[in-house]
């Protein structure tokens, strides 16, 4: 129907990125950088994110036994 030579639509099909594809794409590319560092050494890495985790958890357990913010 397009390739016709009396069309009855003439198209012009313009090519535009949309933005937020693009940013969701520089985010799973900089996803992909992080996994690859965590890959290179994962045992001492391990150890970052458990002691990481253990720090959170301690702040947050300090958090609900402290005087001035807790209920208890």
């Amino acid at each position: 129907m397009l390739k016709e030579k009396n069309p009855l639509l003439k198209l012009n099909l313009i090519e535009k990125k949309f933005i937020l594809s693009e940013i969701c794409i520089k985010i799973f590319e900089a996803f992909y950088k992080l996994f690859d560092i965590i890959l290179e050494d994962p045992i001492e890495n391990f150890w970052f994110e458990f002691l990481g985790i253990v720090m959170g958890y301690s702040q947050i357990l300090y958090y609900l036994i402290d005087r001035t913010v807790s209920e208890y």
